[in-house]
């Protein structure tokens, strides 16, 4: 039995001692795989040259990112190459590095306009020609860990739209909180299903992914607001064409 297959199991069991076997099923049935990244070498196999924190690896000639002259904070490098066939449901391109940045205090709005894309942004290099680039010294510049990853089974957050379709009971929160107290680590994870602080960030259409999930984490000293997670979020038209430039980002926290 799979590592995957494992845990669909664990969650079924689990689900089904305190909803039972029909409704477990169901809930089971909107699972979703990712890849569940750690900074633990034991958690998972390496995944390339993927690691928070350190230096961007940018195409030649790209300036760092910046918002009203302010840098923004380079967060991850992810290597599509070790990730993309760990998690086939998300289609990722099999080839590149993509470099996650991210800035605090700035406006989410509606549109482009408002600035809905200005706190974060997601810049893709091939790792062939991609130039090591070190933050200026105007931003942090956060501890570099090298990123180890597994594939991982997610089913949807108790408070979740799809659950709107699904009409299940409240004494499915009671399985959550179980399911909740066995998870120990910080959830990052890149597809699948987020793990939710309040309220739902994915629509019923099935058109905007889940790109990556980083939560507050004590070992990479990162605390989004109140122990927060931030969600970089994308359409699948643009994840298909590999247009980066569209990733939004939403934050939240308790």
């Amino acid at each position: 039995m799979s590592g995957t297959e494992q845990q669909r199991e664990r969650v079924r069991q689990t689900l089904t001692e305190h909803v039972g076997a029909a409704e477990a099923e169901r809930i089971t049935a909107l699972a979703a795989t990712s890849v569940a990244l750690s900074t633990h070498s034991e958690a998972g196999a390496p995944l390339g040259v993927s690691r928070f924190g350190g230096d961007a690896l940018l195409p030649p000639d790209t300036t760092w990112p910046e918002h009203e002259s302010r840098a923004l904070e380079l967060l991850a490098v992810l290597d599509l190459t070790a990730l993309a066939p760990l998690n086939p449901e998300l289609p990722l391109p099999h080839h590149g590095v993509l470099n996650l940045f991210y800035i605090e205090n700035l406006r989410s709005g509606d549109s482009v306009a408002a600035g809905e894309y200005e706190s974060c942004r997601v810049v893709r290099a091939d790792p062939e020609t991609a130039v090591r680039s070190t933050p200026p010294r105007s931003v942090q510049r956060h501890r570099e860990r090298a990123l180890y990853g597994r594939e991982s089974f997610t089913i949807p957050d108790f408070e979740d739209v799809v659950y709107e379709l699904t009409d299940l009971s409240d004494t499915t929160a009671e399985a959550y909180d179980v399911l909740d107290d066995a998870e120990t680590e910080p959830r990052h994870r890149i597809g699948g299903w987020p793990k939710l602080v309040q309220n739902p960030v994915l629509d019923d259409s099935g058109e905007v992914h889940l790109l990556a999930q980083l939560d507050s984490d004590d070992r990479m000293d990162w605390c989004w607001g109140d122990s927060g997670s931030l969600y970089f979020l994308i359409e699948e038209q643009a994840l298909k064409a590999g247009d980066f430039s569209r990733v939004r980002l939403e934050m939240q926290c308790c």
